[in-house]
């Protein structure tokens, strides 16, 4: 019979330091399993590694047979093993076939060619509208410009809203470090979300050092502006930073690049995804041809706003439903994709009461995860993703809910 096991290793080591004698156990080959419980041993009493913290239990599913344990009771920061509960919580509520929805609505009418009222947009938090699953991260748009051309509409004459009132505005993760948060995997979040909520930057080196290095955003647009610091250099590494003000969306690209080098990639994040969503969407819509007479908002910037779901009048225009939550989670995992990882709980919440939070995300979470032994405040979940320092998990738990 074919064994199968589940390791979890928590440490405060780098992973650099741990690559070389991790490897002799990778690399092992061997089907010996007292000898590699032994190479583990020999590992973890390394002296490379005496002020390391170890969590280990490594089991048998097949047998149950417990092969080895240190501190498996013991609670870790598990850093993205956190995403192990949150895709437990998908798949257990929503299921593997769940897709997002995506909603285009208006309460004006349609004359000679003019709709009469706002355009709103909303959502349950679909991470979709992104280019790994379409030609182009704006494809939806054009395509929602084409459904509302061939209704006859011509022009808007009102506002484009962004409806995000499915998910609360609490848009970072608890604890979240400030000196990361303009990199793509501390991407803001929320229940509109566009090319997974920040620009990829291609940074192209000219061939000579009488050329200029080009900066070419996966998604061009006017709600974001790029500076080019970056200089061309004979000889020597390249150096790049990146730097975006917490509250704006003025980017900075800087430092050096040597002359005929390969390319380089930044992501910067974007702030307001909300505002983000509804303003790359008024330019497709304008650059398709259909004018818009208003201004591209979150709906937070329009007074006595009520949630579109709960709103009488309304009439779909348009609509997109996204791949299913199996495909997404298969790319949340592989990739870590944080964002990913806090719309979940926030989904399962807004799917179970109407209002995405990550408090009750945890709370349907706690009361799912008794049946696998997990006794609700024996763990510490304070965001979906992993990258706070404020989670903590032992193994045990992780393996209970693996198991289950």
């Amino acid at each position: 019979m074919k064994k199968t096991i589940i390791f979890f290793f928590c440490s405060i080591l780098l992973l650099t330091a741990c690559a070389g004698p991790y490897q002799a156990i990778k690399k092992r080959g061997s089907k010996d399993f007292n000898t590699m419980m032994k190479e583990i041993d020999a590992l973890v009493k390394d002296e490379a590694f005496e002020h390391a913290h170890w969590g280990i239990l490594i089991k048998s599913l097949d047998t149950d047979e417990v092969w080895y344990a240190q501190n498996e009771n013991r609670l870790f920061m598990p850093a993205s093993n956190n995403k192990i509960p949150t895709t437990a919580l998908a798949f257990m509520t929503l299921g593997p076939d769940f897709r997002f929805e995506t909603h285009v609505l208006s309460k004006g009418n349609v004359r000679n060619g003019v709709l009469h009222g706002d355009l709103v947009v909303w959502s349950n938090g679909d991470p979709t509208m992104y280019e790994r699953y379409m030609e182009d991260s704006r494809a939806v748009f054009y395509a929602w410009a084409d459904t509302l051309k061939a209704q006859g509409i011509r022009r808007i004459e009102g506002n484009i809203i962004g409806d995000d009132d499915a998910f609360d505005d609490v848009y970072l993760g608890s604890g979240w470090a400030w000196d990361y948060l303009q990199i793509w995997y501390a991407a803001q979040f929320g229940a509109l979300q566009f090319n997974e909520n920040y620009v990829d930057v291609k940074i192209i080196p000219p061939v000579d050092m009488g050329g200029k290095v080009q900066l070419i955003p996966n998604c061009p647009s006017t709600y974001y502006t790029i500076q080019n610091q970056v200089q061309v250099v004979a000889t020597g590494p390249n150096r790049i930073n990146m730097e975006r003000d917490f509250f704006s969306n003025d980017i900075i690209i800087s430092g050096q690049v040597r002359a005929g080098s390969p390319m380089l990639e930044r992501t910067p994040t974007i702030h307001n995804p909300t505002a983000f969503y509804v303003h790359v969407l008024k330019e497709v819509l304008e650059e398709k041809g259909i004018i818009v007479t208003g201004k591209a908002l979150d709906c937070d910037d329009v007074d006595n706003w009520i949630h579109a779901p709960f709103d009488i009048g309304y009439r779909e225009l348009a609509n997109y439903y996204s791949v299913p939550l199996s495909e997404i989670l298969t790319r949340l995992m592989k990739r870590s994709q944080n964002m990913y990882a806090e719309t979940i709980p926030r989904a399962v919440a807004w799917n179970e009461t109407g209002l995405g939070t990550l408090r009750t995300g945890r709370e349907i979470m706690d009361s799912l995860f008794v049946q696998f032994g997990i006794e609700p405040g024996s763990w510490i979940y304070s965001d979906g993703s992993g990258l706070t320092r404020y989670n903590y998990i032992s193994p045990q738990i992780l393996i209970n809910i693996l198991e289950g």
